[in-house]
């Protein structure tokens, strides 16, 4: 049996394909093809035909197509035969007959992303809290999950309580774009020990009447903006351009309290996940959980996958209808395209200087304070960099984390991430648990950490660690180990190797230019260390 799951219109297309015993053969995100950002109101095409060419399979072969959201509660599957026939055909790229395969089957949004969250974490059983902007009709939903008895709904809230619409808002309100939540979440912590004011959500527990008294099946657009126009009421506004705005105090302020606003509901809506599943482990998906400071003041026992945002639901539908038959923790995620290096000729006859990869001679570079890459095997899933395609550079220098940012693109005052080993994380910060494997987590700083990584270190004194999982990422391990074996503190920045605006870099073509647009100093591609040839300009 083949279950093919997609995400399907909006944002975040993805494409994820399970075997007759779940197991994820691959996921991938159709924006690395498509190179433009969230890949708003595409088809997965791209994404499936890999997922399909991974399994060595065709579209004749997969048995269902679970979509990721109940389109026809949606409204948006009028006529079944028609728009199946046009999905399918969309997401094949040929045309498919009205035969029995594949079946398409439509699964509840929230139920999707619980899904793909439980069924990665290797709990047997769990509650599951899902939080985002907006499923079919709620924002906010409680599942109690087990590998035998399945699914049980416990709670769900509507649209008016949303914390994904309310950060969405704030996130415009101080000159952000769509998506760009993470930007907002950097910025709060600017607001030091200045106080911040908790936004009129509602008694999220209690459910008493939200703030907005509008109707809840209003898009979501409306409730959007029902909180820009709270914000323009209740703050003045936005002067600072966006590389001041740390020193914007209305900007820090409306950050600083949409922040504290989440951090207070998810602790709140924890509690009641444990009390109503009767679980002390607790699963998190949805937008809302790519919110790291506020993950990382939850309690441990907690999952939260890598891919807890829309992507995520290609897979949580694909396990929805054909679950892990052998559960365990999410073997890895790296699910997406290989890598295809180049040939040295072919490099060579690009104006690079091509040489083997070893650790000493990209320790040699580090040391000399140069900004470099690795980039090896099939690329993460989700949008964090975990060492298949990151950005790498000694933290032991502040100003490290200002280049960076001027290279990429960034607002200066956003942070950068720290990687390290397993034997060298607890001197850095206090145990995220499985939070530390996929960066989906803060965490205080040691005095040691802040003294050998402040590069990596936040204004707050936090920072969003990765501890790099033996034999996940060779290359990357390679660099520590080497480090650690000299006497080197084991901790590099890890931050996504892509331009400001664009999607982390996939093929060697992608890996390439982005080593140029960025303005690296090396790049580790595969095998190979790749580096400028003397006297040779960049692009």
């Amino acid at each position: 049996m083949w279950v093919l799951g997609i995400n399907w219109e909006w944002h975040d297309s993805a494409a994820a394909l399970v075997d007759g015993d779940g197991n994820l053969v691959a996921c991938v995100e159709e924006e690395r093809f498509t190179r433009v950002k969230h890949a708003w109101n595409t088809f997965p095409r791209q994404s499936t035909a890999y997922c399909l060419a991974t399994a060595g399979i065709s579209w004749r072969d997969v048995d269902v197509v679970a979509v990721g959201w109940d389109m026809p509660r949606n409204r948006r599957w009028y006529y079944p035969a028609r728009d199946r026939r046009r999905l399918l055909e969309a997401i094949f790229g040929e045309p498919v007959g009205p035969g029995a395969k594949p079946e398409v089957v439509f699964v509840d949004h929230h139920l999707a992303h619980a899904s793909s969250s439980f069924h990665a974490s290797g709990f047997e059983e769990a509650g599951v809290l899902v939080v985002d902007g907006s499923g079919e009709f709620y924002s906010t939903s409680i599942y109690s999950m087990s590998r035998s008895t399945g699914h049980r709904p416990l709670r769900h809230w509507p649209r008016g309580f949303s914390l994904g619409t309310m950060y969405e808002a704030a996130t415009r309100a101080i000159g952000f774009g769509e998506l760009e939540a993470g930007k907002t979440m950097g910025l709060a912590s600017y607001g030091g020990s200045v106080p911040s004011e908790v936004l009129p959500l509602g008694d999220v527990i209690a459910q008493d009447r939200p703030y907005f008294d509008l109707h809840d099946a209003a898009r979501y657009q409306t409730f959007v903006e029902a909180w820009m126009e709270y914000l323009a009421k209740t703050y003045e506004p936005v002067t600072r351009g966006h590389d001041e705005l740390h020193l914007d105090p209305v900007a820090v302020a409306i950050a600083a309290g949409v922040q504290r606003t989440v951090e207070e509901a998810l602790r709140a809506l924890h509690t009641e996940t444990v009390c109503l599943s009767g679980q002390s482990q607790v699963c998190l998906a949805g937008g809302v959980a790519l919110n790291c400071v506020a993950n990382g003041r939850l309690p441990e026992p907690i999952y939260i996958p890598p891919f807890p945002h829309d992507s995520g639901v290609a897979i949580g539908a694909a396990w929805t209808v054909n679950p892990p038959k052998h559960p365990q923790l999410l073997a890895s995620p790296y699910t997406g395209t290989m890598l295809q290096p180049k040939s040295a000729a072919e490099l060579r006859d690009s104006g690079l200087e091509v040489t083997e990869y070893t650790p000493e001679a990209v320790i040699d570079l580090l040391l000399q304070q140069q900004i470099g890459a690795v980039a090896e095997g099939r690329a993460e899933i989700g949008p964090r960099a975990l060492g298949h395609r990151s950005i790498v550079a000694l933290p032991s220098q502040e100003r490290q984390r200002d280049i960076i940012n001027a290279r990429k693109g960034r607002e200066p005052w956003r942070p950068l991430a720290p990687v390290t080993l397993p034997s060298y994380a607890p001197m850095l910060w206090p145990t995220q648990g499985n939070r530390e494997r996929y960066m989906v987590g803060n965490t205080v700083v040691s005095s040691h950490g802040r003294e050998v990584m402040p590069a990596t270190v936040h204004v707050d004194g936090t920072t969003r660690p990765q501890v790099l999982q033996p034999g996940s990422a060779p290359a990357l391990e390679g660099l520590l180990a080497g480090m650690e074996a000299a006497g080197i503190p084991p901790v590099l920045v890890n931050t996504s190797l892509n331009m400001r605006g664009k999607p982390i870099a996939d093929t060697a073509d992608d890996v390439l230019e982005t080593f140029h647009d960025v303005g690296l100093d090396f790049v580790v591609l595969g095998d190979a260390l790749i580096r400028r040839a003397p006297g040779g300009a960049d692009r």
